[in-house]
């Protein structure tokens, strides 16, 4: 029997690996980050104009929701405004406002898996540096992968995009793993887990689905586990119950702002949604194949439903199978590596089959919650729906590299201290290498040439027409080319306003409607800019002295100039 876990040296630290992770992401995408352009489109635009009212604490919700409401808190806005003001405004080194929200996601992600590694590593003992190592090997394939599933996402920002349904993976992750620490017995991992929460019930609606089950079974656990010494978890960690009821409190606050200063609030929008207008929900064969179809890797554009899920027959999965049949191999190959392995990792120790034991059990809780979710769904089972999938996928691979890591730790501790060595320069180039080959998936490759033209032709527009404000016309098509506009004239202080009722995309305060007070009254000699799809036919109606300039290769911007 192997000695019990102690306390980790210095290099498995959260910090040192959260360090080590930021700049090897900073690294690789440092071409774009400190020389490249973006100027932001569609959602990300959108969410851009909500990350400028959260510089200056006045955003209240989150995301918007194609259901009419926006998704429950501002975290990440907060998170990428802070991005912003240090990267952009203050210091001035990344070209454009999105590169230093860019940085900003890139320490997150880099805080949350970090400590993920340093969690699980802190159960080890002597395996802890084949764990660390394996579960690098691990993320280098499978964060990869996923990068190249978000292949189809428009703007070419690899893995780590801020889009939603994106960012919420890694909290996810570490949510899962702090949960079954918690469950273990280790309440101090209870702020960790509490804030990956809390960053979670704010990124999406359906989050409280996972993190209030979730939460209870690992504080549950902990309970148990305290009550064999005839105390409580709060008697036993007092720090740990502070600090995550201030965290909680935090997160909570925005929210509290909102319901009691709007009306109707965004909570109230989403009960009422929830209440008169949910949608028919999914079958379990469905869910369990929605679930299932994230382990190939496949992406579907993310306005359109999956295929084999929406039309589910058994002569097209068998296609699908046979279409993704590598993928599915290397995971029953992953499977088989844990069941192998399994034997040796019980001699780890008590505490360490404990922790184990718990991330198994929380796994597979996630797994079923997944399930229920698909099943719940309304109307297309899109992909990006329930990305964190992809964290539950990681998740059962660090469980199988923590068991290989032990079989390592037991086989070659009975060998040279050469050998040993040699195990793990080989485990570490393998991780390296595959990281090299796997770097494109992690970086952010936009279009320059196309971010360019369209600054270009915005400053043109400006030059030809620098009557304010501008009054906003768009075919349906051109949404996103609109809302990228509007956020690049509020970013250089130009007054806007929109036309069509679209609120939840650019924000109420700048909608146009009958009888609405404080707002400018557009007149023959207003400013007037429509984006039109070009193909469509031509939006300069006849207008002789209209101006049309091509912002993008499919859109145009028409100029009707104001006086």
């Amino acid at each position: 029997m192997r000695s019990e876990p102690t306390e980790p040296v210095w290099w498995q630290s959260t910090w040192l690996l959260t360090l080590a992770l930021f700049a090897l992401l900073l690294l690789n995408s440092s071409e774009f980050l400190f020389h490249g352009h973006f100027y932001e489109a569609d959602d990300f635009a959108a969410n851009s104009l909500q990350v400028l009212k959260a510089k200056e604490f006045q955003e209240t919700v989150g995301n918007y929701s194609r259901f009419g409401f926006h998704h429950p808190g501002p975290a990440f806005f907060y998170v990428f405004g802070l991005g912003e003001i240090l990267f952009s405004d203050l210091t001035h080194i990344v070209p454009t406002p999105f590169n230093g929200q860019l940085i900003a996601l890139y320490a997150l992600s880099a805080f949350f898996l970090g400590a993920t590694l340093a969690l699980i590593a802190r159960w080890l003992s002597g395996a802890r540096l084949w764990f660390l190592l394996l579960a690098l090997l691990f993320g280098a394939w499978h964060f990869g992968a996923v990068g190249k599933y978000y292949d189809y996402i428009p703007g070419g920002l690899g893995l780590l995009c801020p889009w939603p349904p994106c960012f919420i993976v890694l909290p996810f992750l570490c949510f899962v793993v702090a949960a079954a620490s918690v469950a273990a017995g280790n309440g101090k991992d209870l702020p960790l887990m509490v804030l990956a929460a809390c960053f979670l019930a704010h990124g999406h609606v359906a989050m409280p689905l996972f993190v209030g089950p979730l939460t209870l079974l690992a504080y549950g656990a902990l309970w148990l586990e305290t009550r064999l010494s005839g105390r409580r978890p709060w008697h036993v960690f007092p720090r740990q119950h502070w600090l995550a009821v201030a965290t909680i409190a935090l997160f909570l606050f925005p929210i509290a702002v909102n319901f009691f200063a709007a009306h109707p609030s965004n909570l109230e929008r989403i009960v009422q949604h929830t209440r008169t207008q949910y949608g028919e929900g999914k079958g379990l064969l469905q869910s369990v194949f929605y679930f299932v179809h994230f382990g190939a890797y496949a992406g579907y554009p993310s306005r359109h439903p999956i295929p084999v899920v929406e039309n589910l027959d058994a002569a097209g999965v068998r296609r699908f199978f046979a279409l993704h049949w590598r993928a599915y191999a290397l995971w029953a190959g992953s499977i088989l590596l844990f069941i192998l392995s399994t034997r040796t990792a019980a001699s780890e120790g008590p505490r360490t089959s404990k922790f184990r034991k718990r991330l198994g059990l929380v796994l597979i809780a996630a797994t079923g919650l997944s399930l229920v979710w698909g099943m719940i769904q309304e109307e297309n089972m899109c992909d990006y729906n329930a990305f964190f999938n992809f964290a539950i996928y990681y998740g059962w691979l660090l469980a199988v590299a923590l068991n290989v890591a032990i079989w390592l730790e037991d086989q070659l501790s009975r060998r040279s201290a050469r050998i040993r060595i040699v195990g793990l320069t080989v485990l570490a180039f393998a991780a390296a290498m595959t990281f090299r080959h796997e770097r494109r998936r992690f970086r952010a490759m936009p279009d320059e040439a196309e971010q360019r033209h369209f600054a270009a032709t915005v400053e043109q527009a400006l030059a030809l027409d620098p009557v304010q404000p501008k009054f906003f016309n768009f075919d349906w098509q051109a949404g996103g080319q609109t809302t990228r506009v509007a956020l690049y004239l509020e970013r250089r202080g130009i007054r806007w306003w929109v036309r069509e009722d679209w609120p939840l995309l650019y924000g109420e305060d700048h909608i146009i409607r009958p009888g609405k007070t404080n707002q400018p009254a557009p007149t023959l000699s207003s400013s007037f800019w429509r984006l039109g799809l070009r193909t469509n036919p031509p939006a300069t109606e006849g207008d002789s002295k209209a101006i049309v300039l091509p912002l993008t290769a499919e859109f145009d911007l028409v100029l009707r100039p104001g006086k």
